[in-house]
């Protein structure tokens, strides 16, 4: 079964050209996808679709079996909620928090979001980012990491919310 799936995805911004033009793509268990392509092809709109940070024109989009976009219709905003809290994503740009250290840019969403006791989320936190090499720098600031050192948290954040 497909954790996520597209179907004949297009996407055109007001006023502008078709961006996405039909695209179409499966991800299965276990598999990893790159998607490349030169700048301006609309790769980020492409992910931005994905998770619901801009609306398709046409297509349609499940998560597991449940469709939160079918034939450019979208489901109810709860539901679209309930299937994007099924995928993570790391963004080129980090998006932590400046004013929190690594432990704490980690933990949030499980506190805030899956609403994890302290305790519980500090483990999760600390398990993922010993996964990726970071667990020596949790009382750093992001300011205070390399680019890429920052890419390791951002990814140890997205891991530790457990998406499909």
């Amino acid at each position: 079964m497909s954790v996520l799936r597209l179907e004949n995805v297009k996407k055109a911004f007001e006023g502008g050209p078709e961006v996405l033009r039909g695209i179409s793509l499966a991800v299965e268990e276990g598999e990893v996808v790159a998607i490349i392509g030169p700048s301006g092809g609309g790769k980020s709109t492409l992910l931005r679709c994905m998770i619901d940070l801009e609306e398709v024109t046409g297509g349609s989009i499940y998560v597991g079996e449940d469709a939160m976009v079918k034939d450019g219709k979208y489901c109810s905003k709860a539901e679209r909620a309930r299937l994007i809290s099924e995928m993570g994503m790391v963004f080129q740009s980090f998006n932590l928090f400046n004013n929190m250290t690594v432990l704490d840019n980690c933990t949030a969403g499980l506190r805030y979001v899956l609403h994890q006791d302290k305790e519980t989320a500090k483990k999760t936190a600390l398990e993922n980012l010993e996964k990726v090499g970071m667990a020596p720098y949790i009382h750093a600031k992001p300011r205070q990491l390399s680019g890429g050192q920052k890419q390791r948290v951002a990814i140890a954040r997205a891991l530790a919310m457990q998406p499909e």
